[in-house]
């Protein structure tokens, strides 16, 4: 049996500056493409996640780049690309508050 200081924990990645470390470190977006994304600060909800940094710069070039057709289509929001930005948005200034 492996002990808990022992086990290695897998590292994410900001997808907006690729810096790499773990899951409590980051903000979460939750879904599937094509079926919906929201904002999931517990990181707990089912689906794929997007991580991005605690930066201001990382939330607000991320929430830039999904309100272009382009960026959303990356993670096939399309349209929904930008109501998610906006959701992104108060979330991450409702964070930065606390």
């Amino acid at each position: 049996m492996t002990l808990r200081s022992e086990r290695r924990y897998p590292l994410r990645t900001c997808v907006q500056c690729g810096s790499g470390s773990f899951k409590e470190s980051f903000l979460r977006i939750a879904g599937r493409p094509e079926t919906g994304w929201e904002p999931d600060p517990d990181g707990r909800k089912p689906g794929r996640g997007i991580y991005l940094c605690r930066k201001t710069e990382c939330v607000d070039g991320f929430v830039r780049r999904i309100r272009s057709p382009k960026g959303a289509a990356r993670w096939k929001m399309g349209s929904a690309g930008a109501a998610l930005a906006d959701r992104v948005a108060s979330w991450w200034s409702q964070e930065a508050k606390s």
